[in-house]
């Protein structure tokens, strides 16, 4: 992954709107600027900003002119024609391809849940992009195509895992992660743990979703390698918080 992710600066609505209008035209052939201000009605500028997100995708070739791909074909045609599962199943395609955005829901795996204006400013951050205005439009749009595939849902203003069969994929080094532990008070989460000695890892996690009676989503995040010995912890560790945090009784 380059040092710099390049955003889109759109909403989710125009970003759509430029999709569809490269994939009017035909796989592998370059379509001028000016052509696709004239087909969407939208400014050179917009349009131009927005490119280096979708090169990013594979949706449109590199280049002064782009010309879209199949997928971008295949995606724009979806929409033309109101096919939900199979834009839920091209957008999952496409992002179980890209590292960045893979990433950034295994930040929601690891933390449990954010605001959403969290999750925009930490994936704007994350992007090195800058601050710019159009940045918190583009990480917004993200985030709406992450709760289209369900990667992720929206919650009371917070975002949390989805239930999806996406891959999360987590490269950070070791500096980069921190644990949760459980201490004699039963402080979960805490912030100030220093980060686990480990390597630079490419995990695969196991998602399990629970609906509680409330509507509210539990889930469980357990990395596809955990040895028998770590899932014995995982159920000692579950236990003591069900007792100590929700004073559940050991016969119920």
């Amino acid at each position: 992954m380059s040092d710099v992710y390049k955003l889109p600066v759109s909403s989710y609505d125009e970003l759509i709107k430029i999709i569809k209008v490269y994939g009017s035209g035909k796989v592998g052939v370059p379509v001028s600027l000016d052509d696709l201000v004239k087909s969407s009605g939208m400014s050179k500028t917009i349009i131009s900003k927005n490119n280096g997100f979708l090169v990013q995708l594979g949706l449109v070739s590199e280049g002064n002119k782009k010309a879209p791909s199949e997928m971008c074909k295949k995606l724009a045609n979806a929409y033309n024609m109101n096919l939900q599962e199979q834009i839920v199943n091209i957008w999952r395609e496409i992002i179980n391809q890209d590292e960045f955005i893979t990433k950034m829901i295994s930040v929601i795996g690891i933390k449990g849940k954010l605001s959403k204006n969290d999750y925009v400013n930490h994936i704007v951050f994350s992007s090195n992009c800058g601050s710019g205005a159009g940045y918190k439009a583009g990480a917004a749009a993200i985030i709406e195509i992450l709760k289209i595939i369900n990667a992720v849902c929206e919650y009371d203003g917070n975002i949390m895992l989805g239930d999806t069969d996406i891959s999360i994929k987590d490269n950070r080094n070791a500096t980069d992660l921190r644990i949760n532990h459980i201490d004699d008070s039963f402080n979960m989460m805490k912030e100030a743990v220093p980060p686990v000695a480990v390597e630079s890892v490419d995990t695969t996690f196991f998602v399990q979703q629970y609906t509680c009676e409330s509507g509210k989503i539990a889930k469980f995040i357990i990395p596809e390698d955990a040895t028998e010995d770590d899932l014995l912890g995982f159920r000692d560790m579950l236990n003591i918080a069900l007792k100590r945090k929700f004073k559940l009784k050991s016969d119920n």
